[in-house]
């Protein structure tokens, strides 16, 4: 029995790997609010090499100038973690087109202007408005990149410049870092006797809102089936 083969099976085989990927990185999200509150306090560079962390990596920088820690290969592996699903956002927006912006953002009247967001960042400034998303505007990352996949923008050039904005801002991150120094450090270390805490409430706030988005949509599919 011969194996299914050619552009319908290749894309199948896509689509559930982008599935999956999709699946990962909500689980990675859920699991990374309570591990980003313990490791800032314990180990920020084990923070940044893990999830990319901007805090992380300030506290990284400040412990480096005022201790003399390492700082060089947290910063090469954070910038290369920040950008780790971010070949998911832009496969998903590639094979699915609007209904993967929905599916990422959700389909409430916030998360739709969230989209056009996104889109009008997309339209305007074509790929380079990948770099738009490094710095500090109301603009999810992850939505502008399913919207330059769904806008067919070509994938290379697409993580050439993601690249290239997450090496210079998380570098500058790592300065900043540098130039508070002690100061900075003080408060890490402060932080630390507290982080566990922290944690533990970020883990019990996130169950909280799991909960209720999880009721929430149990009620809406019951009106949706009582409807018909």
């Amino acid at each position: 029995m011969s194996l299914a083969s050619g552009p319908g099976a290749t894309r199948t085989r896509l689509e559930a790997v982008v599935a999956a990927g999709l699946v990962v990185v909500t689980i990675y999200g859920f699991v990374a609010v309570p591990l980003r509150a313990w490791l800032l306090g314990l180990d920020p560079a084990a923070l940044a090499a893990i999830t990319g962390s901007r805090p992380a990596l300030v506290a990284v920088g400040a412990l480096a100038a005022a201790e003399g820690r390492a700082w060089l290969w947290p910063l090469l592996v954070a910038t290369v973690s920040i950008l780790k699903f971010h070949w998911v956002f832009w496969w998903a927006g590639r094979l699915w087109g609007e209904h993967a912006l929905v599916r990422v953002a959700g389909d409430t009247p916030r998360a739709r202007r969230r989209i056009a967001r996104a889109e009008a960042l997309v339209r305007r400034y074509q790929v380079p408005a990948i770099a738009v998303t490094y710095v500090p505007l109301p603009v999810a990352r992850e939505l502008v990149i399913v919207a330059l996949g769904t806008a067919g923008r070509r994938f290379r050039v697409f993580v050439a410049l993601d690249l290239a904005a997450a090496a210079v801002t998380q570098s500058l991150c790592v300065l900043l870092g540098a130039w508070l120094g002690e100061s900075a450090v003080v408060v890490v270390k402060q932080y630390a006797i507290y982080a566990g805490w922290v944690a533990l409430v970020a883990l019990a706030a996130m169950t909280v809102a799991a909960l209720r988005a999880w009721r929430r949509r149990r009620r809406d599919g019951d009106e949706v089936s009582t409807r018909r």
